[in-house]
């Protein structure tokens, strides 16, 4: 349900009518961002309750905080460029032990500029990538092994990392403000940066699990992961406007 309202949003947005403008622009800007994210594997969260891993009593934290960098190129309203990222949730205690779990990714990024001014713009993109899910899980019992993996058990008082491989694709509504004071009549222009995106990764298992340098089985596939997000983002970039109808001489 949360994707389909991401969905929606977007959706709404891109075809709502957009002001005609004067003006086109290239340019390019970076940033950092960080912000919260849902993350949510379900067939992953069906598999730790089960008895012989974590049982019933486990209870699964959907939030966590996401955090990365992007780096991107406007040609004349077309977006190029691309980012990296990461998402850590706190860790989750059962009677029997204590998970930890995060996900990261890299991606190339192409976009469209839907509506922009001297200080102002708002752009959907699309990213397509790699990216990795973490499991981490200390067995707290005295006596009782967990059984994430049904071949390889974690013995009472071990512990184990467990890696799984993704296709990741990305979709954002980007809105971008450029702070710093800027004269309107200047047709080259940039400074300090803020922005907020609305977006989702989308994580499409690719592998079996790892842990170490080896493929552990008798772990079933975390199944696809989507994680809303929203970010704030802190950069800076320069841009050059030009007149899609200069007047005629």
């Amino acid at each position: 349900m949360k994707i389909l309202y991401v969905v929606s949003i977007l959706t709404l947005l891109l075809t709502s009518p957009i002001s005609s403008q004067s003006y086109d622009y290239t340019g390019g800007y970076g940033h950092f961002f960080t912000g919260p994210a849902w993350l949510k594997p379900n067939d992953l969260i069906d598999h730790l309750q089960k008895p012989e891993v974590l049982g019933p009593s486990f209870d699964w934290n959907n939030i966590g905080i996401t955090s990365g960098a992007e780096g991107l190129a406007e040609i004349h309203q077309l977006l190029v460029g691309g980012g990296g990222f990461g998402t850590v949730i706190q860790n989750m205690t059962a009677d029997s032990g204590t998970v930890r779990c995060g996900n990261g990714g890299g991606y190339l990024k192409v976009g469209y500029v839907l509506h922009q001014t001297n200080k102002y713009f708002l752009s959907l993109t699309a990213g397509f990538g790699g990216g990795v899910l973490y499991v981490g899980i200390e067995n707290n019992s005295v006596s009782t092994p967990i059984y994430f993996s049904s071949q390889i058990p974690i013995l009472p008082r071990g512990e184990a990392d467990y890696f799984n491989a993704y296709l990741l694709y990305d979709v954002a509504l980007a809105n971008k403000l450029i702070a710093t004071p800027i004269n309107p009549d200047h047709k080259s222009f940039g400074g300090f940066m803020l922005g907020l995106d609305l977006g989702a990764t989308i994580g499409v298992p690719v592998a079996n699990w790892y842990t170490d340098a080896y493929e552990v089985s008798g772990i079933p596939s975390p199944g696809t992961v989507i994680s809303p997000y929203l970010r704030l983002t802190i950069g800076g970039g320069g841009f050059k406007k030009h007149e899609l109808f200069p007047p005629k001489e």
